[in-house]
């Protein structure tokens, strides 16, 4: 395991489960080889190759592995921007900073 700036990075090895849950809105990407993504819920299991990336859809049980051996990385959800403005337009309002006088 590797981390870096808020992303976790996973040695995965053919037979062994990685378990995720509460992990709504996170991105797996496949960094090398094959990964498989099960979610609770869907019908369908997704299949991600070198370079390819997933958002995992909810926060039900997640099991992620390898065909072979591979390497995933997970990162938390991206932050929207009209989110951002809408805090910083409410800090300014709030503290006056940024605001003409």
């Amino acid at each position: 395991m590797k981390q870096a700036r808020n992303q976790i990075e996973y040695e995965l090895t053919e037979q062994h489960l990685l378990r995720v849950s509460d992990a709504a809105g996170q991105r797996v990407e496949c960094i090398s080889g094959q990964a498989l993504i099960t979610v609770y819920g869907m019908l369908l299991d997704i299949e991600l190759r070198a370079g390819q990336s997933f958002v995992i859809p909810n926060g039900g049980l997640t099991l992620i592995e390898a065909l072979n051996n591979g390497r995933v990385r997970m990162a938390p959800p991206a932050r929207s921007q009209p989110a951002r403005r809408w805090l910083h337009r409410g800090w300014r309002s709030l503290t006056g900073w940024g605001v003409p006088a």
